[in-house]
């Protein structure tokens, strides 16, 4: 089962209109301020933890995020605001840009090695962005996999387990960010 934080984003929820519906597999959504109460029973594969407004601090109740985040041993992919959770989980550092950032940006991405981009034929794509602050200075135990001209930590990963942020939005930027959604679900072996 794919476990979902949802931090009141309306992409994660098209995104459940859009492509989780029409899927075979099975998942539950959490709001940002709702504990997660799952049976014994229940396996988790992953986690996604949606963007939304604010910061890793404010204004949101994000504990449910951390919780997931630090008790399910499974791959996690964070969009926008669930990417800086991820990053200030594991000690990294946030800083608020200039300014508001709200379109599409071409991302290069440094190592397509990596499997989140399994399938992808080139090293920069255009995603969908809405945001105010980045990952300024990664957690150490993090590596970064794609800079834009707005984020140098535009993807990152986790050096020993699946665990990556998107400052972006892949689950509403077209065919080339379903790609790396559906190449997470498959580390998740979920699809």
């Amino acid at each position: 089962m794919l476990l979902i934080i949802d931090n009141q984003s309306a992409f994660i929820k098209k995104f459940k209109r859009q492509f989780l519906s029409e899927q075979d597999f099975d998942y539950v959504f959490f709001d940002h301020n709702q504990p997660i109460t799952l049976s014994a029973k229940t396996q988790i594969k992953g986690i996604i933890l949606s963007g939304g407004k604010g910061n890793p601090w404010e204004p949101l109740n994000l504990t449910s995020n951390f919780v997931a985040l630090m008790n399910f041993d499974v791959p996690v992919l964070g969009f926008c605001l669930g990417h800086e959770i991820i990053a200030v989980s594991y000690r990294g550092r946030i800083k608020k840009l200039a300014e508001y950032h709200g379109k599409k940006e071409l991302i290069t991405i440094t190592k397509p090695e990596d499997p989140i981009f399994d399938g992808l034929s080139k090293t920069e794509v255009s995603l969908v962005k809405r945001h105010s602050f980045h990952v300024s200075e990664l957690p150490a135990s993090f590596e970064s996999l794609a800079t834009s001209d707005t984020c140098s930590n535009e993807i990152i990963r986790h050096k020993t387990k699946p665990i990556y942020g998107f400052q972006s939005h892949p689950e509403v930027s077209g065919p080339e960010g379903m790609l790396m959604v559906k190449n997470f679900l498959k580390m998740c072996e979920i699809i």
